[in-house]
């Protein structure tokens, strides 16, 4: 393992290099092309899961840090849920929930639908019934030229 600077004074070592690991576009975890299953673990890695300064994510556990590499989007929203109180909901695949934001929601290349999650530190991709969930919030403007989500009585533009 290869020593790293650390501001701490305790030391941190790179994972080894033959350990590979990948988020792939739908959420799955891969550890040198296997896929993990087990459901504590793979809470875990979502739990721990970081972002560098560089843009680069990580996980780190003890004294080793491991890249992470990411084909897309760190998380996934499942499905929307609407509550009592006429909010919208975001199910992401580590089974967390918290409140959608129309403001931090865009729309990517090849036209895949994206939001802000985990206080804005993670951007999450939408599965296709997640998006489908949130269509149902889509109007346009009289020209068809612009789209907008309507919560709450508000409507908000959708950034390309």
């Amino acid at each position: 393992m290869e020593e790293k600077p650390n501001n701490n004074s305790e030391e941190v070592f790179d994972a080894s290099p033959y350990l590979r690991l990948v988020i792939d576009k739908d959420g799955r975890w891969f550890q040198n092309g296997a896929e993990i299953v087990h459901p504590e673990i793979y809470r875990l890695f979502n739990q721990i899961l970081e972002k560098s300064p560089e843009g680069e994510y990580l996980v780190r556990m003890g004294r080793e840090i491991c890249t992470v590499e990411v084909e897309d989007a760190p998380f996934v929203v499942k499905r929307m849920i609407e509550n009592d109180h006429e909010q919208l909901l975001l199910e992401l695949n580590d089974g967390s929930q918290e409140r959608f934001d129309p403001k931090c929601f865009w729309i990517g290349e090849q036209n895949i639908p994206y939001c802000r999650v985990k206080n804005g530190a993670f951007h999450a991709r939408f599965s296709r019934p997640a998006y489908y969930q949130l269509a149902q919030h889509i109007v346009t403007d009289e020209t068809e030229k612009e789209f907008f989500l309507l919560l709450d009585g508000e409507r908000v533009p959708i950034k390309r």
